[in-house]
């Protein structure tokens, strides 16, 4: 069956007809299916990739990775900072250190993420480098109401994207599952803030945010195409909340922050990016880099509800590198991990 349905999805795509939501929903199933043909599933995914992703297809990829998604007993608030990756800028992680901010600030952050794809340094290879477990699993609640922050690594929280992982891997180029992954957080988020380096993959995810019904979600396009809030230059915002899209942009010059180019931004391994985020998270981060992540810290903290503007989340986010908050809930995270046993939070 999910052969046949490949097949037919792939004849659409190819000639240039947009998959109804039906179809859609049947092609990512097929792919998720044990029983699918991988060259099949290869065929429709290069075919996507030729002529592109559709809102409709990522929706659907959404819903079914979702309902697969190991549970999360997690009813609370909480917010998500990510990207699509694939701005080519090996960037130090700066929405993993943005998380861990906002969380320091005030805000609760439920981070997705996964090993390095794009770049040489992921934000799972960041945080165990940091000393922090990666595969929480059953702790993430405890995490998130102890230190409000959990990592959520794809691989464990979907299980149903292990059997085309080694698929994706020799294909080697972004999939429907790259875009579908930002938007496929287990937990209930009130709050999202993605990254995206190329614009058409922005309107698609803010428009697949809409078909989804999310609310408090900002799909961004740096300058230079980063995909983060940028200080260099204005970044595009397409901000989703109840089926409604706008469109603004983040402009810098308003917001007292230091300019950073790519060069400001470059990381390198997981040691080299282990050193900068230290750096960042101690506030003694080269000033550009260090505002930069500010600036997506504050996004976050605004999207959580803890700030009613950028001004003011940047303002909350300074004060948690100043006053030694976000150092310490690094240091706490690696504590309560260790062993892989959450430890009981300090009296």
């Amino acid at each position: 069956m999910g052969t046949g349905v490949l097949t037919a999805a792939t004849r659409d795509v190819v000639a240039g007809r947009e998959l109804p939501e039906e179809a859609a929903t049947q092609a990512v199933a097929a792919l998720l299916d044990a029983s699918t043909d991988p060259v099949d599933a290869a065929a429709f995914l290069t075919a996507l990739a030729t002529g592109g992703v559709s809102a409709q297809l990522v929706a659907a990829a959404v819903r079914a990775v979702v309902a697969a998604a190991r549970p999360v007993a997690w009813s609370g608030p909480a917010v998500d900072v990510v990207g699509t990756g694939g701005d080519g800028s090996n960037s130090v992680n700066i929405s993993t250190l943005a998380g861990l901010i906002a969380a320091a600030a005030g805000a609760t952050v439920a981070k997705t993420g996964n090993r390095a794809a794009t770049s040489r340094c992921g934000s799972a290879d960041l945080l165990e480098a940091l000393g922090i477990d990666i595969d929480a699993g059953e702790r993430i609640p405890a995490l998130l109401a102890e230190h409000r922050f959990a990592f959520l690594f794809a691989p464990s929280m979907h299980p149903a994207l292990r059997r085309i992982a080694p698929l994706r891997r020799r294909l080697g180029f972004r999939t429907l599952f790259n875009l579908s992954g930002p938007l496929a957080s287990p937990v209930p988020l009130n709050g999202r803030l993605i990254g995206t380096a190329d614009r058409r993959d922005q309107e698609v995810l803010a428009e697949a945010a809409s078909l989804l019904g999310y609310r408090k979600t900002w799909v961004v396009l740096g300058a230079e195409g980063l995909d983060e809030l940028t200080t260099r230059g204005a970044s595009s915002v397409l901000a989703v909340d109840d089926g409604r899209v706008a469109s603004f942009d983040v402009d810098p010059a308003h917001l007292l922050v230091r300019p950073a180019g790519r060069t400001d931004l470059a990381g390198g391994d997981p040691r080299r990016n282990e050193t900068l985020a230290r750096q960042v998270l101690a506030g003694a981060a080269a000033g550009p880099l260090l505002d930069t992540v500010l600036l997506n810290a504050a996004a976050a903290l605004h999207l959580a509800g803890r700030a009613e503007d950028l001004g003011a989340g940047l303002t909350l986010a300074r004060e948690a590198v100043s006053d030694g908050r976000a150092q310490a809930l690094a240091t706490r995270l690696a504590a309560a991990t260790t062993a892989g046993r959450l430890q009981p939070a300090a009296l």
